[in-house]
């Protein structure tokens, strides 16, 4: 028999970038290569139609954008209710492995958190947090008899993402006091968190996400340190939560490019730390029309906050546009996680996404667009001045209404919405949305894009 050697560089012969741009306008017949292939994205990035490992090599360092792992937190959140206790409990039975807690003025965290391991389960309080908060956590450590550093989690202290959502100018100076008083006690719980979800539930883009998100970090450092806050504790007590909508390989690309950016940051202040982020799924892409729907968009918005690295995700139920959510809901928004993590082993792989021509450039370009958006909002001053100009305000409107024409004039889809609408509704009443009037300057209002087109109060 006569075997001859394989040698594929021979055989198979390589083809450079220009021819092969030349085969796809062959079988294009006269029609424009960038105007028939191209999509240009909310963000302002040119998507090609294909990327090659010339691609690649155009980009500096593309390991900057690596994460180290690809491990989350299962997190479910409850609202604070006499009922909550057993909900958590039943939720770490069937798969959670942290909880988000919405905290009431009242909240009694003793009883909220019976029979709880808060040494290994970590946690997010939010809501109406403050100094007691921390002093409820002190005594449910003596009741339990668990070391303060065995408490892993965020406090949610955000009066800058709150000034933002509420149009009203909040002040940092009970954080500060908190963070003097107690960081030092818990060394394994944050707290600040930078909430750049309200951006992208309001409409905004990724880019605007990630330079909200920027501008408020170095706002808090420019004022906690003010204040006589070491930098290195002020970056120590950062938590950053991000809403993820069904862009797949984007929302993979904007978890790459703002480690990378909020690193650049911390390198100017000497400062080595990894950012923590929370993910969640985008309550705008939810649709009260044909809800089951949304268990495909969670799905896939979920898949890309794995794949990007975020830390702990929660992903909201289906029927979150209604007044009232089921327990059927609650459990399979939770089973999402589990199967991402069980059975397609997101968990399991390392960055899954490194060296994917496409994903490297994404995130290489996202990242130029949104320092480039950062730098315009420290020209104006930084975060706060920029609130109170309406520019940001400005940015995030064009780009939602933008959308809406989109989605009006059927050249984006939303399943179910404007597209292969269902016959019959589920009559339910939809949660009405409550636009806030704002203080100081115009507030970043919450909005779903399927609102245009459900009509009534109910379907």
């Amino acid at each position: 028999m006569n075997e001859s050697k394989l040698d594929i560089s021979a055989d198979f012969k390589s083809i450079s970038d220009n021819e092969w741009k030349m085969l796809v306008e062959k079988d294009l017949k006269g029609k424009d290569f960038a105007e028939t292939l191209v999509w240009h994205n909310d963000n302002g990035i040119l998507l090609q139609p294909y990327y090659r490992s010339s691609d690649l090599e155009k980009i500096k360092n593309p390991e900057r954008f690596r994460s180290v792992s690809n491990e989350w937190v299962i997190q479910q959140d409850f609202a604070d209710s006499k009922d909550s206790n057993a909900a958590i409990l039943a939720a770490l039975e069937r798969g959670a492995t942290g909880i988000g807690l919405h905290l009431k003025g009242n909240a009694n965290l003793s009883s909220l958190l019976s029979e709880v391991y808060v040494d290994a389960i970590p946690i997010e309080f939010n809501g109406a947090v403050s100094e007691n908060t921390l002093k409820q956590l002190i005594e449910v450590a003596k009741e339990k008899r668990i070391s303060l550093n065995s408490i892993s989690g965020v406090v949610a202290f955000k009066p800058l993402s709150i000034s933002a959502e509420l149009g009203s100018d909040q002040s940092v100076d009970e954080l500060a006091e908190v963070i003097k008083g107690y960081s030092n006690q818990f060394s394994h719980l944050k707290l600040i968190q930078i909430d750049a979800s309200i951006v992208k539930n309001a409409g905004g883009n990724e880019n605007q996400e990630i330079a909200f998100a920027l501008a408020q970090a170095n706002e808090y450092i420019d004022r906690l340190t003010d204040k006589g806050i070491a930098v290195e504790t002020v970056i120590a007590n950062f938590s950053f939560k991000f809403a993820f909508g069904t862009s797949y390989f984007t929302e993979i690309a904007k978890v790459r490019a703002f480690r990378f950016l909020i690193q650049s940051i911390y390198n100017q202040y000497g400062v080595d730390a990894v950012a923590e982020i929370t993910a969640t799924t985008a309550s705008i892409n939810y649709a009260a029309k044909d809800s089951y729907t949304n268990l495909l968009r969670a799905t896939t918005s979920a898949m890309s906050a794995a794949v990007g690295g975020c830390d702990r995700l929660v992903v909201l139920p289906h029927d979150v546009p209604f007044e009232e959510q089921s327990t059927f809901a609650e459990r399979i928004a939770r089973n999402i996680q589990v199967v991402l993590q069980e059975e397609a082993h997101l968990s399991k792989v390392k960055d899954a996404a490194a060296g994917s021509y496409y994903i490297e450039q994404i995130s290489d370009e996202l990242a130029q667009k949104s320092w480039e958006l950062f730098q315009a909002i420290e020209s104006m001053g930084g975060f706060t001045l920029s609130l109170s100009q309406h520019k940001f305000q400005e940015l995030i409107a064009i780009n939602a209404a933008e959308v809406l024409n989109d989605l009006k004039d059927k050249k984006r889809v939303l399943v179910g919405v404007n597209k292969y609408e269902p016959a019959k509704t589920d009559g339910k009443e939809i949660k009405s949305t409550i636009a806030v009037n704002g203080k100081d300057y115009k507030a970043l209002t919450p909005i779903r894009w399927s609102a245009i087109f459900e009509g009534e109060a109910s379907i």
